[in-house]
Parts: structure tokens; sequence; C-alpha cells
């Protein structure tokens, strides 16, 4: 993916995609299973423009928080929302944030634990057979993609 329009650098290419929409896309390819490429086509003179800068920057202080989500995991079992896993965790991004409760269907696997990754915040939880409800707060954490941590057996 590129950051703007153009796979190198163009004085003229204006159009920015912005860090949320480069941080969601992150998401929706680590959810899937795949390797995210983002190309940063320097200046002549060898520098990164500052709108590309600010972007990457963006992703680096998101992926500070929430890389534990990302690095080392494989696309999870949950399809209703983003997810991945690795060693007994699963991570829910959540793009849109609910005025309600967060429902997760299709788990088979029992839930020990939730909590969001920003703030360390533990979320209330009841399960049934394969269903999952999560108490969420009112706003969400993250203004970008907010990750919820979900420790199973």
């Amino acid at each position: 993916m590129t950051i703007n329009q153009r796979w190198a650098y163009n004085a003229n290419d204006r159009e920015y995609k912005s860090a949320e929409l480069l941080i969601q896309s992150l998401v929706k390819v680590a959810s899937r299973g795949g390797n995210f490429l983002l190309n940063v086509g320097p200046q002549p003179d060898g520098l990164i423009q500052p709108e590309f800068q600010q972007r990457l920057r963006a992703m680096g202080d998101w992926l500070a928080i929430n890389g534990e989500s990302i690095y080392g995991t494989t696309y999870g079992p949950v399809q209703n929302v983003r997810s991945t896993t690795k060693r007994g965790r699963l991570f829910l991004h959540i793009f849109d944030w609910p005025s309600s409760p967060l429902e997760i269907s299709g788990l088979d696997t029992k839930v020990m634990s939730a909590h969001l990754l920003r703030g360390g915040q533990s979320l209330k939880f009841r399960q049934t057979e394969r269903r999952l409800q999560i108490d969420l707060p009112q706003q969400a954490p993250d203004p970008n993609v907010t990750v919820i941590a979900v420790r199973t057996l």
C-alpha cells in the first residue's frame, strides 16, 4: 500500500491516506494472516517528506501500545470483528465503537479474562456456548483502532 497515491515520490501527489486508514489496513491484513508492506518513496534528496513522517509516527505510536496484537500473530477465529491470535491470546480490533456490549459469536474456547491494551482496563464479560459478550467503556480509548486482549484456554 502507498501512503499517498503513487509508488514513488511525486511532488504533485498530495492525496495522503490518514493514519487511521493506514492502521486499519495493517489490522485488516494481519487479521487475514498476511504481511503489510507500506511503501515510502523518498524525495530526490533522500529525505522522507513530513506528511509521511507524521503518518509513520502515528502508526509507530499505535504499535507501541498495540503491537502484541500484530507482531507474531496469525489470523483469529472470530470473523464478525477483526481478530488475531497467538499463544492463548485472542486480540479483537474494534474499528467502530459499539454503543452496547460487544458480542462475539463462533468462539469455541473458554475465555479467562479480557482487557483493553490501551490503559490495561479489565473488562467484564459473559460467555455462553459459542457466544461472548464484553462490556465496554462508553468511549473508545483509541481514536484509530481499540484492541481488546482476551486470554483463552
